[in-house]
């Protein structure tokens, strides 16, 4: 979810840019009047009218195409540039990539069944599937799971932000964010969007075993489903049939991949605010009343997302995971919950209008996976993630050790 700051960071050439536009002159000069006989005696100089400069754009807000900009005054930071302001010497330099078209989902094999923690036998109804209330259970414990497993550091910067399973059944939704009134931080998470995890690893557990395409399946209705204001619901009873829909096997892999999808949403949301970009990290602990304020002003909110913060976020979330679960007793993690979190959301995407708070201020997942499996990739204890990125009229420019690589923003 966005985080809503109002210390952005800079764009490191914006300043370059605007230097080299006032160097070159933007404001023409005169010529010397030739000699002129008889001699005349010149007007008394009036000065001219001391214009003040245009305030600076306020921090967090886009600036509008073709917005002539002064010499002299520096670029919002953290924000992409307005199309056609020049960048001296080009944009930063990196290996263009090509965006995946297809499905974003881990092709990599399951792990060893045996390697899984069993599932609880009060965690699931009489089809099957993951009840609401050991969902609640679980997502606590990653939380904490997830706050022990930080740099002493970024643990004294959230230990005690509060925690909320938001009561919204209509909109998957997670965020890090400050009050509305007091300011305070806070964390939450949706009912939705537990529903959501917990069905797309029921049904992908299910097809791992099954060879069926029960996730596509359900991926794709829930576009419709959240388009028609209703409450988002879970696999149907009966999805899931025959020796599988209860083996213990598909019962633990339904259990691991919700773990690391709720994992990789948490750990984003708790990087906004240990890396900053909230802002209020530190304060008082908000309220359950307050975070239902801000769940509901996210709701209505249709805005740009700050694309570095969402992928510093993201980068700092999958090494979270990662540092957790690398020898987790109850079956390692990777970043395989991760894919399907952005597959499932990329599919949304695709088949509607919709605008919710979640799609609406977060990356395309088209630009977010290839950043997390990259990450990913590179990661090994201790790591720290990567530099921050940077954007600009090409695309988010990140520098994953092994030199800059830029990758395009979907059109």
């Amino acid at each position: 979810m966005r985080a809503r700051s109002s210390s952005l960071r800079r764009l490191p050439f914006a300043l370059g840019a605007l230097a080299l536009l006032c160097a070159c002159g933007l404001f023409p000069i005169a010529p010397a009047p030739a000699p002129v006989a008889p001699p005349v005696v010149p007007p008394p100089v009036v000065p001219p009218p001391v214009v003040p400069p245009p305030s600076v754009p306020a921090a967090g807000l886009p600036l509008p195409p073709g917005l002539p900009l002064p010499p002299g005054l520096p670029l919002p930071p953290g924000l992409p540039l307005p199309p056609g302001l020049p960048i001296p010497g080009g944009a930063p330099g990196g290996l263009p990539t090509t965006l995946p078209s297809g499905s974003l989902v881990s092709t990599d094999p399951p792990p060893d069944p045996n390697t899984l923690a069993p599932m609880p036998p009060d965690a699931i109804d009489a089809s099957g599937l993951m009840t609401i209330a050991f969902l609640e259970r679980e997502t606590e414990s990653i939380y904490r799971e997830l706050l022990g497993g930080l740099t002493p550091e970024h643990r004294a910067r959230v230990t005690g932000i509060p925690f909320h399973v938001m009561d919204e059944r209509i909109e998957p939704n997670a965020a890090a964010g400050c009050a509305p009134s007091s300011g305070a931080p806070m964390v939450f998470i949706t009912h939705a969007m537990l529903v959501v995890a917990a069905a797309t690893s029921e049904a992908r557990a299910y097809d791992e075993l099954a060879g069926t395409r029960t996730y596509e399946t359900y991926a794709d209705a829930l576009g419709p489903m959240m388009g028609s204001s209703r409450p988002v619901s879970g696999l149907a009873p009966g999805t899931l049939t025959g020796e599988h829909a209860r083996s213990r096997t598909r019962l633990a892999r339904a259990r691991h991949l919700f773990d690391q999808q709720i994992a990789f949403i948490l750990g984003h949301e708790l990087a906004h605010h240990y890396r900053g970009h909230t802002g209020c990290a530190g304060r008082g602990a908000a309220s359950r009343e307050e975070a239902e304020a801000l769940a509901r002003s996210l709701a209505g909110t249709v805005s740009m997302f700050q694309q570095p913060f969402e992928v510093e976020a993201d980068s700092w979330g999958i090494t979270s995971v990662l540092e957790v679960g690398h020898t987790r007793a109850g079956g390692r993690w990777n970043q395989e919950g991760a894919l399907i979190s952005l597959d499932t959301f990329r599919r949304i995407a695709g088949v509607t209008d919709l605008r919710g708070a979640f799609l609406s201020t977060h990356p395309p997942s088209e630009l977010r996976a290839p950043i997390v499996t990259q990450v990913a990739g590179l990661w090994s204890p201790g790591r720290a993630p990567l530099p921050e990125p940077t954007i600009d009229e090409r695309g988010v420019t990140i520098d994953l050790g092994s030199g800059p690589i830029t990758l395009p923003l979907p059109r």
